[in-house]
């Protein structure tokens, strides 16, 4: 049996694939996909940037897509803003 930590890492990557499976690439998500996966998977933060912001903020190899390890830069971002909201509460 998994614990709440890794079945919500497994959700992670779950989340990457699905969206980087649409151009068939497990290992890039791709601006218009990004931008979808922003707009679906967490509205609330595409409040103070938009996806062109995003994108070339996680873009650190400047590749033209978002592997893995860039997408965990956007989990961390949106992690802290979230957690910082539960708190204000």
């Amino acid at each position: 049996m998994l614990t709440d930590l890794e079945c919500a890492i497994n959700s992670l990557i779950d989340v990457y694939h699905k969206y980087s499976l649409k151009k068939g690439n497990y290992h890039a998500v791709y601006r218009d996909d990004l931008k979808q996966l922003l707009e679906t998977e967490c509205p609330k933060f595409m409040k103070k940037k938009d996806a062109d912001t995003w994108f070339k903020e996680l873009d650190i190899n400047q590749d033209g897509g978002i592997n893995f390890e860039e997408f965990l830069v956007l989990v961390i971002k949106v992690g802290l803003e979230a957690h910082e909201e539960i708190h204000k509460e």
